[in-house]
């Protein structure tokens, strides 16, 4: 693959002609104690009637510097309350020539949260959001899976290539990251073990960010996500790309988003499979005072759903509408922050009349 070819050759590059001075390491992060309640009117949904509390914290190690011939590097290395070291990242800044980096589990660039101006978290991004757990997935066109936008490049271990900011005109930038193996390998480095397997749904992957800024307080992004190399029993393959734009003027902050995901599907497919969704999103914060904000969001996701008849050409297609509704407030007094985001969900993991809903309390502390 080309980009990993040009990566490989700009770190050797730099390997070769640079002198490194010794950088600055640093240590941040942030800690966060949680009260969820969750509800629900469906009695088949898990953890209708759920109260907990809970203590998560992350730190990076981060270190930095610059050679002797201004190329900028940067290393991080996350931390988590597992105390599992993840998350890795190791970039170069070149002075006209943009970016390049290594990124393990890292560096997602969709655009998929690119239109939310959420004061606390984006609905679908945190606490109950699935009543199926973590064993059903989206990517083989599978019926019953998770509210989704899609699969990220920072899933994976990946290069990736940055333009230089502020050289081309309206702000713009692209961004284009290479994942050469989609397996499940946490750090497959030569000082770690790991499984360079294939994925039943592509064995590499490719993402591209296209971000511009052409007016004061408005910023728009899209992205392309794309699995390469399907086997042949594949009829479709798997793709997820849309585009977001975010403005503010004054203290309000409008968001707006599309996204669309393709499965992988294969050519002898289930009985009932989900051809693709499409979702659209929308949001709206206020800045009451420097300290105080609100918000609200709106997810929608379409699960357009097929129903095969074996032997015959009466097919019956559905569309299921899985909504995420939420409303928040934060106060920020210096590196503490307490919020309250309360959601409700409709039609939960896009399975009609399976409804919930959850208020947390946090305080998060930063540092």
């Amino acid at each position: 693959m080309k980009i990993a070819k040009i990566t490989l050759a700009v770190l050797a590059a730099f390997l070769v002609n640079a002198v490194s001075f010794a950088g600055e390491l640093t240590v941040t992060g942030s800690a966060k104690a949680t009260y969820a309640i969750r509800g629900s009117d469906s009695t088949s949904a898990n953890s209708s009637g759920g109260k907990g509390i809970g203590i998560a914290n992350e730190f990076t190690l981060g270190a930095s510097g610059e050679t002797d011939n201004g190329i900028a590097w940067k290393y991080a290395q996350d931390i988590d309350g597992a105390t599992v070291q993840d998350d890795a990242s190791l970039t170069l800044t070149f002075p006209t020539l943009g970016t390049v980096g290594i990124f393990v589990s890292e560096g997602g660039i969709s655009s998929k949260y690119g239109w939310s101006p959420a004061v606390y978290a984006v609905g679908s991004d945190y606490g109950y959001t699935t009543n199926n757990g973590s064993t059903v997935v989206h990517d083989s066109g599978t019926a019953t899976a998770a509210f989704t936008y899609g699969d990220d490049i920072g899933g994976f271990n990946n290069f990736q290539y940055h333009t230089p900011a502020g050289i081309l005109p309206f702000g713009l930038g692209a961004k284009i990251a290479y994942a050469p193996n989609t397996g499940a390998d946490a750090n497959a480095s030569s000082d770690a073990a790991g499984t360079l397997g294939n994925r039943e749904d592509g064995t590499s992957a490719i993402q591209y960010q296209v971000n511009a800024a052409p007016i004061d307080g408005l910023s728009v992004t899209a992205s392309y996500f794309e699995k390469q190399n399907m086997p042949s029993s594949y009829k479709y393959g798997y793709e997820a790309g849309g585009a977001s734009a975010k403005y503010a003027v004054g203290p309000v902050t409008l968001g707006y988003g599309k996204f669309y995901v393709q499965p992988a599907i294969e050519k002898t497919t289930a009985t009932i499979l989900t051809q693709d969704y499409e979702n659209t999103s929308y949001g709206i914060a206020f800045n009451v005072n420097e300290s105080f904000a609100i918000s609200y969001t709106n997810e929608k996701s379409e699960a357009n759903k097929k129903t095969v008849v074996a032997g015959t050409r009466a097919d019956t297609k559905t569309v299921v509408e899985s909504n995420i509704e939420a409303i928040q407030a934060a106060y920020t007094m210096g590196g503490m922050t307490i919020s309250i985001a309360s959601k409700d969900i409709s039609d939960m993991d896009y399975t009609a009349g399976l409804n919930a809903k959850e208020t947390v309390l946090a305080v998060s502390l930063a540092f």
